[in-house]
């Protein structure tokens, strides 16, 4: 877990690290994107990176980081929140959560050489969402305070947005290592557009290409390599390949007129808004406008979003324009929606609905004829004079759907050579699944549906003791939509006899 003009790292400029004059460098003159480093603290060198470490839920981990709130107006003590992923506490979309109880736990002083690690509850979820951005704030279950008193030194959030280009290091737990203790990687920051992966949306974004960045290091901090100061949060990114874009585990983004999922490509939210949020040393109860964490809302679908859907074409050519059928629950009584091409367009208030009353909530608009993907946004409001403002535009909930193209899925493009080896041809089309089925060229049927072996990798050899037979392939789109059966009838001998065309039964 876990996605932008992609901007690569083809330069020379990205392979070094430049110095700047009476500057810190974090990095210790790491170069950027090499591979990751183990940290050691036994003599106390990465002591002012005590306060990340391994965030522990219900099983599963990730990285945090304590956040510095001290506030020379504040009575203490006050409370140590970390800084997480929001995927980190739960998965749910739609589900902005606030002041709830969790049980879990916080190692600090997370080092590969430390015999012991500082071990803390969790005490609340402050505040998490993962619909817009990715991101959660936790408070421990002991104060700021007595956690600097044992040594644990808390990371500030950068006041300044970030600059693109800038020289950054993350800092996490990933796992997949001998060693799954704090590690450092560096690299330079990236614009980035709206990430989609699965039902999740995240607009306000940065990319990164820093190295061995894998599961465990969600929630690990983005760093100012010569501040050490927080100026993001990591999220997700493109692990494998091979996964069709945009599902699970294949965040993708948009790359000229596609949506495509970049290997290597690791994304994040910037933590900039977050300082309005702080007032003496506490997240704020009742927020001033410059916290864009509130109002929250919370929506629950009470049928499942379809990933893709198509127009379908009647007789007369006139097409039947797909609609998102989408029944929903939301805590405000109140309802806005609208449909759109661009993630980023929830968060501006023009063409929402008017405000629609929350009872039996159930959005049919046409979506689109046009393939390619599409975002309901949806806002909850209290009432329906209540406009849209900027933290509830930015807690905007954008689910995705995409058309497809009102055309049948072609049969399969396969490489046969003798003997049979069956694989796929270079030019078949990517992110298809396959079903086969093999048997007696006068008694097998391709176009009746037993007997098919469903998801079936297609490299596989046919001995020549099991000729003469017949071979049928069927292709499913990312869809499900499948193909007609392409069929292949094979002889003892050397060579295939392929049927004239797709769909037609050479037993016939």
């Amino acid at each position: 877990m876990n996605s932008i003009p992609i901007m690569l790292f083809g330069t020379l400029c990205l392979l070094c690290t430049p110095c700047f004059a009476g500057s810190h460098d974090y990095g210790e003159e790491m170069q950027n994107l090499s591979s990751s480093k183990v940290l050691e603290n036994a003599i106390g060198s990465h002591d002012h990176w005590q306060g990340i470490g391994r965030l522990t839920i219900n099983q599963g981990s990730c990285t945090a980081s304590l956040i510095d709130t001290r506030d020379e107006t504040a009575s203490e003590p006050t409370p140590a929140y970390i800084l997480t992923a929001g995927h980190c506490v739960e998965l749910s979309n739609g589900n902005i959560v606030t002041d709830r109880p969790i049980n879990g736990t916080m190692d600090f002083n997370y080092f590969a050489d430390v015999s012991t690690f500082k071990h803390y509850p969790l005490k609340t979820v402050t505040w998490r969402s993962i619909q817009g951005v990715d991101m959660a704030i936790i408070e421990l279950d002991v104060s700021l305070q007595k956690l600097i008193e044992e040594g644990i030194q808390p990371l500030k959030l950068a006041r300044d947005t970030p600059t693109y280009d800038k020289d950054m290091l993350i800092v996490g737990a990933p796992k997949g290592f001998e060693q799954i203790t704090l590690r450092m990687a560096a690299c330079t920051l990236q614009p980035a557009k709206e990430i989609v992966e699965g039902s999740w949306v995240w607009r306000n974004t940065f990319m990164t290409r820093c190295q061995d960045v894998r599961g465990g290091g969600s929630g690990s901090p983005v760093l100012d390599r010569y501040t050490n100061e927080i100026i993001g949060v990591i999220g997700t990114g493109n692990f494998e390949e091979g996964i069709v874009p945009c599902l699970d585990h294949a965040p993708c983004t948009p790359v000229g007129d596609t949506y495509q999922a970049v290997p290597g490509n690791v994304y994040g939210n910037p933590t900039t808004f977050l300082n309005g949020c702080f007032s003496q040393g506490r997240l704020a109860t009742n927020p001033p406008s410059s916290c864009q964490l509130y109002p929250t809302f919370t929506i629950e679908g009470t049928n499942n979003l379809e990933s893709y859907k198509r127009p379908k074409q009647l007789d007369d050519s006139s097409l039947i324009v797909p609609t998102w059928n989408y029944r929903f629950s939301i805590n405000t009584a109140f309802y806005r929606y609208k449909t759109v091409r661009s993630a980023m367009e929830c968060e501006s208030t023009q063409h929402y609905s008017d405000a629609i009353s929350a009872t039996n909530a159930f959005i049919n608009a046409e979506i689109g004829t046009t393939p390619g993907l599409y975002f309901l946004c949806i806002v909850g409001v209290d009432s329906s004079t209540q406009r849209p403002e900027a933290g509830l535009l930015k807690n905007a909930l954008s689910l995705p759907i995409e058309i497809l193209d009102n055309k049948p899925t072609t049969p399969p493009d396969l490489a046969i050579e003798a003997e049979v080896f069956v694989k796929l041809a270079e030019a078949e089309e990517p992110y298809r699944t396959y079903s086969i089925k093999y048997g007696p060229v006068e008694t097998t049927d391709c176009h009746v549906p037993d007997k098919y072996i469903e998801n079936m990798p297609m490299d596989f050899f046919i001995a020549n003791d099991k000729l003469p037979g017949k071979l049928c392939v069927i292709a499913y789109d990312k869809s499900g939509q499948a193909s007609e059966p392409r069929i292949d009838v094979f002889n003892r001998v050397i060579g295939v006899q392929q049927a004239t065309s797709a769909g037609a039964d050479a037993a016939r």
